[in-house]
């Protein structure tokens, strides 16, 4: 006995929370071209999908994301190439940061946090700006959602970000 449909897969699946069930979801409205209008899934919507503010938010939460996440990295960054640099000196990532913390203090953790916040910034603004920019092209071209399309998206705004990301990496050394 397999399911048949994507909604009994889901139903039967063990992982599944046992508290929640599913729902049925209204169809939007047909516009007057024939495409369906985009929504967003909030129901306070504060932009537009699709507009220069939607984008910069898209942008924002790439600097965010991105730039927060890689710069609180850094102290592990810092002491796994020093180890990498000098093994007899730092024999393990404890040890490491001992050293560290015992010959440059609780700063010197923080050695090249501002090129990696900033790289990684530039990386999250452009990753999430550009990925946005393509998702709406390729849906205009191609369609509802597809791995095509999915996958379109992210081959083309991944190397607009590379040339951008990749000058401050090399300061970060």
């Amino acid at each position: 006995m397999y399911p048949t449909s994507l909604t009994q897969l889901a139903r039967a699946n063990p992982f599944s929370a046992p508290l929640f069930s599913l729902q049925k979801v209204e169809e939007p409205q047909q516009s007057l071209n024939g495409q369906r209008p985009r929504r967003l899934a909030a129901a306070d919507v504060s932009c537009e999908f699709g507009s220069s503010k939607y984008y910069a938010l898209c942008g924002f939460g790439g600097i965010l994301s991105c730039g927060i996440t890689h710069t609180a990295v850094v102290p592990l960054d810092l002491v796994k190439c020093r180890m990498q640099v000098n093994p007899d000196k730092y024999k393990s990532i404890g040890n490491g940061f001992a050293v560290t913390i015992r010959e440059d203090g609780v700063r010197g953790l923080a050695k090249g946090w501002a090129p990696t916040f900033i790289g990684y910034s530039m990386q999250g603004l452009c990753k999430f700006g550009f990925y946005e920019v393509f998702k709406i092209f390729y849906s205009d071209t191609l369609g509802e959602v597809s791995s095509a399309r999915m996958g379109l998206t992210v081959l083309t705004s991944a190397p607009f970000t590379q040339p951008l990301t990749s000058p401050s990496q090399i300061l970060g050394l």
